[in-house]
């Protein structure tokens, strides 16, 4: 009889505390955006998708254009992804995106779980290529970042702010509300079902090096049964999957010494807790790296260097997080022009933050007004 590792449960709870610090953070991040203003980054700006929404418009400007809410910062993010994906496979979707944390939190409210008929379940899969694909070809084409009103992720990075959160974001709550509602019952529902990003990391993953192997075992099922993608290993020798997300829910979960399901780089095993720790450093610290040389910027710059250097914004790129007065700056325009453009009656203070101004002028959408300019 295989003696039990007791090792491998702190692979587990390893997991939870970093996905948890993970979301926690992001949180935090949303909420510093909208109270402290464009010094911190908003849900756009650092989410990978953005830099292939806004992929098209870069290369035609030369590596300078980007859609609304996009910075240079988030294309440097997406590539970063796609390579972390080549050589970890979707590891980012089970170890570090929030979104999924956010999940697989509500998935723990009940134990019951359901799991669509195979047909069914085979066919809902690809809808998250449908999804991509209309994503993609409607942001390049309209060269905005028009999924915004849609995307679940945008509305809950927005629930510090219940009234703009509905108000911008009707659509992506309802379809949120939908997505955790179902991840109750359903493991990793949108991840399964509708997440584009999800689908692009699986369709790299596909050249990984790093594999799930099953050797010979007792083949007592509990692999198969904790997989949130619902990938049958226990009738599988090498998952080549495009649904794992590599989380090493089924490494750590099999109690034989013998590890008799490994995760392994180029062939050679690599225990779950060490996979953990190379691919959450590897891409946190990559974004320091990429922070500190300057290539991650994810905000506007300061306004001090976009007047030394003359690199005025576009009304475009300007935030509502900005005060009416420092727009005006940012786009190199007198006040009183400004205050015109915006249709913002001279009464409104200057200090008053542009999403803020409905506050003073009733019906006043500073986003309807800043995109039909």
């Amino acid at each position: 009889m295989n003696k039990i590792n007791n090792k491998k449960p702190i692979a587990k709870y390893l997991r939870w505390i970093i996905l948890g610090i993970i979301l926690g953070g992001s949180m935090l991040i949303h909420f510093l955006h909208l109270f402290a203003g464009q010094r911190f980054p908003s849900v756009h700006a650092i989410c990978p998708l953005g830099g292939l929404e806004n992929l098209w418009t870069w290369i035609a400007g030369a590596g300078r254009g980007n859609i609304q809410k996009i910075t240079s910062g988030t294309m440097t993010l997406f590539f970063f992804t796609l390579v972390f994906a080549l050589i970890f496979g979707r590891a980012f979707c089970g170890n570090i995106c929030p979104f999924g944390a956010l999940q697989e939190l509500f998935g723990k409210l009940s134990k019951r779980k359901i799991q669509l008929p195979k047909k069914a379940d085979n066919i809902s899969r690809f809808f998250k290529y449908i999804v991509l694909i209309f994503v993609t070809v409607m942001a390049w084409t309209s060269a905005t970042l028009w999924i915004s009103p849609y995307d679940p992720w945008g509305a809950f990075a927005h629930i510090w702010r219940g009234k703009e959160m509905l108000h911008e974001y009707t659509i992506g709550f309802v379809i949120l509300l939908i997505v955790l509602a179902a991840s109750v019952f359903i493991d990793r529902f949108f991840c399964k079902y509708l997440c584009p990003a999800g689908a692009v990391y699986g369709i790299i993953s596909k050249i990984s090096p790093v594999k799930i192997r099953r050797n010979d075992c007792s083949l007592c099922g509990s692999c198969s049964k904790v997989c949130p993608m619902n990938i049958d290993l226990a009738k599988i020798g090498t998952v080549k999957s495009i649904e794992c997300i590599k989380c090493n829910q089924c490494t750590i979960v099999c109690e034989s010494k013998t590890n008799d399901i490994q995760m392994t780089f180029f062939h050679k095993a690599i225990k779950p807790f060490v996979f953990i720790i190379i691919t959450v450093s590897v891409f946190f610290g990559s974004l320091f790296v990429f922070d500190r040389t300057g290539i991650l910027r994810v905000t506007v710059p300061t306004l001090q260097s976009v007047q030394e250097s003359g690199n005025f914004l576009r009304i475009a790129d300007i935030r509502g997080s900005m005060s009416i007065e420092a727009a005006s700056q940012y786009v190199g325009m007198e006040l009183s022009d400004f205050y015109i453009l915006m249709e913002i009656p001279e009464t409104v203070p200057k200090e008053t933050w542009l999403r803020d101004v409905s506050s003073f002028v009733h019906g006043y959408d500073f986003h309807v007004i800043r995109d039909s300019r």
